[in-house]
């Protein structure tokens, strides 16, 4: 099994005020969002600034600390970990991916440029979205390709987690789905299931309506990087020989070329 690895670093701007809340049991909750753009350049050699929004939590000291000291349109630094979690409602399966902080940092704002959404909320250009992931394949690759002939691959990633909680150390594994686009797509669609793959990317959330016109997202991981593990020196140069496929590929991302028949396999609400 491959090493767990679950990373995320954030640099954006405060969109709102945090939300504050508490557990019945007193524990604090504070919900962030962010927003800023990513900067990626396309197969034409472009530059191209693709916003987005993400929700973070932050519990316990750090919380109440943070509650009354950040202010909307405030630049801050975020590492954290994406944690999976699953629930019931009304008899039908839910679960959802959410940024969960370990530590927050305000960023001096001096030369950084932010715009305005059209709801007028604050938005840092070339902001910091990353997501360093390790784990292993939940299910064999789902390789397709777009009517304009570009692959696209969705892969299920299983990170195992330990953490001590109450004196005793505790294991967790959350489940994440990953995309890769064209030449990464087809080498990440050679994998198989249980492989361990090494994916560097950024934060992503889909939203959709679905057949019953309920509105529906999911957070997953684009991959701009993957890399396979070798898990030791047995694996070294094993069935898929190194020579014919590089364990490092890098892809660019196309937003706009969607995948009508290649929706997104989970209810996940935000």
């Amino acid at each position: 099994m491959a090493r767990g690895l679950n990373r995320v670093f954030l640099i954006g701007t405060l969109t709102a005020q945090p939300d504050m809340k508490y557990t019945a049991g007193g524990m604090a909750i504070l919900d962030l969002n962010l927003a800023g753009q990513d900067v990626l350049v396309d197969e034409m050699g472009q530059e191209r600034e693709i916003p987005w929004y993400h929700r973070v939590r932050l519990l316990g000291r750090q919380a109440e600390m943070w509650g009354d000291a950040l202010r909307q349109g405030q630049l801050l630094f975020v590492e954290g970990r994406l944690e999976y979690r699953q629930w019931e409602r009304e008899g039908e399966k839910r679960s959802e991916v959410q940024v969960r902080a370990d530590f927050v940092d305000p960023l001096a704002e001096r030369g950084r440029e932010t715009l305005a959404d059209t709801r007028g909320q604050p938005r840092l250009r070339r902001a910091l979205n990353q997501v360093i992931l390790m784990g292993n394949l939940t299910r064999d690759p789902d390789l397709r390709y777009t009517p304009q002939g570009t692959a696209v691959v969705r892969l299920g990633l299983a990170v195992n987690e330990r953490r001590r909680g109450q004196g005793a150390e505790e294991e967790k594994t959350h489940f994440i789905e990953v995309q890769a686009w064209r030449d990464l797509a087809e080498w990440a669609g050679e994998l198989k299931r249980g492989d361990g793959l090494l994916v560097i990317g950024r934060l992503v959330n889909d939203s959709w309506t679905s057949s019953s016109g309920e509105r529906r997202f999911q957070t997953r991981v684009e991959a701009l990087r993957l890399e396979q593990p070798t898990r030791g020196p047995e694996r070294a140069g094993g069935s898929r020989p190194q020579e014919a496929r590089s364990s490092v590929q890098t892809g660019g991302v196309d937003i706009d070329e969607g995948l009508e028949d290649f929706p997104p396999e989970e209810d996940l609400p935000f």
